[in-house]
Order: C-alpha cells, then sequence, then structure tokens
C-alpha cells in the first residue's frame, strides 16, 4: 500500500479529497442522526432523519449514466461544494430555531442529494487512476486514512458533548473539511475523461440504464447485491436505535465511543484487507466475515452492559467484521464491470440498496418506539448477518469466487 502511495501522484490527490470529504461527511453522517435525538428525544424523528439521509439514494441508477458520460471530477466539485453551503447554513443558528426539525430535515436531504453524485463519481474514478490489480489495496488507503483522522475528530467531539453542546461548531467543522476536500478537487484530473468523451458512442440514457441493469444480472454482481442489501438493511434499523440504545447504557457520549471504536475497527480491516486480502478467496472471505460479524454483535449487547471496556473490544472486532466485507463488495464492482459501466452499476445496485435502507430508517423508528428492550433490535441484527452468511456459502456464484486478483474483468 505504501508503494501505491508513494508512486501514484493522482491518487495521492484523490486520497486527501476522500480524507477530508469523508471527514466532513463523517460528522455529518453520525452527529446529524445524534443531534435529532438530542434535541428532540423522538424516535420517529431520528428514524425520519434517517430515511431523509437514504431516501435520495433510492434514484442512485438515473445518475450512473451522468457519471460514466460525464468528468467525474468536475461533479466531485460541484457536489462537495453544493455540501459545504448547506452545512455552512447551519452554523447560523437563527435558521434552525426558527424552522425547528423541518429546517433539520431540509438539511439532511440536500446533503444526502448531492452525496448521490460525488459518491459514484469518485468510485468510478479510482479505477481510472490505479491499476486493476491494486483496486483493493486503494479501497483499503481511502477508508483508513479518513477513518485515522475521524478518531481526531471523534474526541474533539467527545469533549464537546455535554449539557452545553456547541452545535455550531460541530457544523463548522464538518463545513470545513468539506471546504479542504473541494480544494484538493481542484487539484484532480479525470485521465480518460477527453478520450472517453471521444470514443463514447452517441449518448441514449435508456440504454444506458438498461446495460447496467442487464449486467447486473447477468453474473456475480446480483447475489452480492442482494447480500449487501440484507446487510444494510439490518445495519439501519440497528443504526436507528443506536443513539438511544447508547444513552441508555453509557450516556450520549458513548455513541461518540461507540463510533471511535467503529473506526478501530474499520482500520483493522482496511490495513488487514489492503495487505493480505488478496490471498484469500473472495467467497470465503465473505462468508466468514458476515458469521462472525453477526455472532460479535450478540455478544457485545450481551457484555457491554456487565463490562464496559470488554463490549467496547468485542464492537471493535465486529466493525472490523463489517469494515471487511464493505470493502470486498465495493472492490468487485469496481473490479468486474468494464471501465466505463462502474458508474452505472455502482448506482444501480446503490439504488437498490438505498431503497431497503430507507424502509430500515422507518422500521428502526417503529421499533424503537414499541420494542421494550432495545438490545433486542441489536441481537436481531446479529442473527441477520449469520442468515446473510449462509445465504453468500450456499450461493455458487459466490461461493466459487477466486481470488481477487484472479477475478477478470468482464466485456
Amino acid at each position: 500500500m505504501q508503494n501505491l502511495f508513494m508512486r501514484n501522484k493522482m491518487f495521492r490527490l484523490l486520497l486527501m479529497y476522500q480524507l477530508f470529504s469523508g471527514l466532513g461527511g463523517g460528522i455529518f453522517s453520525i452527529f446529524m442522526l445524534l443531534s435529532v435525538h438530542l434535541i428532540y428525544q423522538n424516535p420517529m424523528y431520528t428514524g425520519i432523519a434517517g430515511f431523509l439521509m437514504a431516501v435520495p439514494f433510492v434514484f442512485a441508477f438515473a445518475v450512473g449514466p451522468i457519471v460514466d458520460r460525464r468528468s467525474k471530477v468536475m461533479i466531485m466539485r460541484l457536489t462537495t461544494l453544493l455540501e459545504f453551503g448547506v452545512l455552512a447554513m447551519l452554523i447560523f443558528v437563527p435558521f434552525q430555531e426558527s424552522f425547528g426539525v423541518v429546517f433539520m430535515f431540509a438539511v439532511i436531504f440536500i446533503y444526502s442529494l448531492a452525496a448521490l453524485f460525488e459518491a459514484p463519481a469518485g468510485t468510478a474514478l479510482l479505477p481510472q487512476v490505479v491499476d486493476e490489480d491494486k483496486i483493493m489495496e486503494a479501497n483499503s488507503l481511502i477508508r483508513i486514512v479518513p477513518l485515522v483522522g475521524g478518531i481526531v475528530i471523534a474526541l474533539v467531539l467527545f469533549a464537546t458533548l455535554d449539557d452545553g453542546t456547541i452545535f455550531e461548531f460541530i457544523y463548522g467543522l464538518s463545513a470545513g473539511f468539506l471546504a479542504i476536500a473541494f480544494l484538493f478537487s481542484l487539484f484532480l484530473r479525470d485521465p480518460n475523461a477527453r478520450q472517453d468523451k471521444k470514443d463514447a458512442p452517441p449518448h441514449d440514457y435508456m440504454v444506458d440504464l438498461k446495460a447496467g441493469a442487464k449486467f447486473i444480472r447477468h453474473n456475480v454482481l446480483l447475489y452480492t447485491t442482494i447480500a449487501i442489501v440484507a446487510k444494510r438493511f439490518a445495519i439501519e434499523i440497528a443504526s436507528i436505535n443506536m443513539p438511544m440504545f447508547a444513552e441508555y447504557h453509557v450516556g450520549p457520549r458513548g455513541y461518540i465511543v461507540f463510533g471511535v471504536m467503529g473506526m478501530l475497527g474499520g482500520i483493522a480491516a482496511s490495513y488487514f484487507v489492503g495487505i493480505f486480502g488478496k490471498r484469500f478467496k473472495v467467497g470465503q472471505l465473505l462468508f466468514a466475515t458476515f458469521v462472525i460479524a453477526g455472532v460479535l454483535r450478540i455478544i457485545f449487547v450481551h457484555v457491554l452492559p456487565v463490562d464496559y471496556t470488554r463490549g467496547l473490544a468485542v464492537l471493535v472486532l465486529y466493525a472490523a467484521m463489517g469494515s471487511a466485507s464493505g470493502i470486498v463488495f465495493q472492490s468487485l464492482e469496481q473490479k468486474i464491470p468494464p471501465k466505463d459501466m462502474v458508474g452505472r452499476v455502482d448506482t444501480i445496485s446503490t439504488t437498490v440498496v438505498a431503497l431497503f435502507i430507507t424502509i430500515g430508517a422507518l422500521v428502526g423508528g417503529f421499533l424503537g418506539s414499541i420494542v421494550p428492550v432495545v438490545d433486542h433490535i441489536f441481537i436481531y441484527q446479529g442473527i441477520s448477518y449469520i442468515v446473510i452468511g449462509a445465504f453468500v456459502i450456499l450461493v455458487p456464484g459466490i461461493r466459487k469466487l477466486p481470488k481477487m486478483n484472479e477475478i477478470e474483468k468482464a466485456e
């Protein structure tokens, strides 16, 4: 991974962009749910906030052809600038006081709408700036760097989060990181933008969409998408109730601690997958990460109330397993499709995932209101992971996947 960083200037710039974009977006995604929970103390409001974060991505399929046909870098610049502007508005407290939760919902929705374009643009750009055999290493580095910075920021949030929480400071911090990300985007270049435009056939939007959907249906990505849909659905139900779970067991600051533990697990998984991931068959690696993550989630719920330190240690291991499967999924979406179809494949799968995330957010808010013991929701999540692991190993297309470097790009 060090060689990739040192020898590839464009990847270094992309990595720095992803660092500050990830920090700004990470603070937003973590703190907005928590702030809605702390301010309004209403599980349904938290569920609606989670729903609004995800609902724009239901229309991600419509973005794919645009990303594939346009400059990925320009899309990243424009969306990052919009994200910065929206979060900067949160600093002006009178807006929030005048419109209340409606204003919070509007900010969440607009930010998520911008991220709808930014995320697939970055995903589609990566295979154009790194060699195919370095994709999994590149994805690992892109995850590690923002996570390291995220831990530092989480510690700042931990120190800030008390009865006198300065919300404007946290919103400003997030907006500041996005401003830095925008500056780095100015130095990025899309290596194949001109060539792709020159060689591309006449644009037919619906044909592009159908081609992307057909590609997914006729290879293993159909089954991996089903697995990740089930995973994200279970995660969303749990995530909506995590602020309540943390506040009940360890107080509001525990939510930030859980986030730090998740980032530590993500760093460990990213390093492991980047260095050793190529040695394992993809199907077997996915099966192991799902089953182990499910068992660890159940253990976490039972251990945390008894022993806080051991509970956090289990949480780190759980997060590592979840992050490892995420890296593998993303690498497959960049490795298997032709380079001019990565954006469509990514956004079509994102659409399906987002549809179930929005449902999961509403289901999570509903369950948080009626389930007498919030711990049960996380136990159900662990059981779901084990079931997904069984699905992965039973589907021949996934089970027979070779090592990542042995997977050939489809034509």
